[in-house]
């Protein structure tokens, strides 16, 4: 894979981590969409408050942008690689969560489906996977 191939798989992957961020992640019991933190921006920013699961699929972004970041440095496409499956990792592990808060006061409901939001931050991520395994894989046919 090349250099320009590298910035395509990137610039998309980031494209679909920024849209996703604009629908709804997730619908709860009895009240689809609405709730607070069904919103890919609200749970962007507040996700990691949440001191169960949810906070540790929170990682999942940092650990997305720091792969982006060593699959362009020299030298570092291994450790990128191992960023972007733990990322990955962490987003998948959004399928266990069972129940969500969805108000100030803490209340939880429920998760009824997952929505367009988290299909495109989940593709998102994904397509960093695939990007950096290519990479590790081409490299070592060299």
């Amino acid at each position: 894979m090349n250099k320009a191939q590298k910035k395509i798989f990137v610039v998309i992957a980031i494209l679909l981590f920024v849209v996703s961020l604009f629908f709804p992640c997730y619908s709860v019991e009895g009240k689809g969409p609405n709730t607070i933190g069904a919103i890919g921006l609200i749970a962007f920013f507040l996700g990691w408050l949440n001191f169960n699961l949810i906070g540790i699929v929170s990682l999942a972004n940092p650990l997305f942008f720091f792969s982006i970041i060593f699959l362009f440095k020299k030298k570092k496409e291994r450790l990128a690689l191992f960023l972007s499956v733990l990322s990955l990792i962490f987003c998948l592990c959004f399928f266990f969560v069972d129940r969500i808060i969805i108000n100030e006061g803490g209340m939880t409901a429920e998760i009824d489906q997952f929505l367009n939001g988290y299909w495109l931050w989940l593709t998102a991520i994904f397509l960093i996977f695939i990007c950096t395994l290519i990479m590790n894989i081409s490299k070592r046919e060299k």
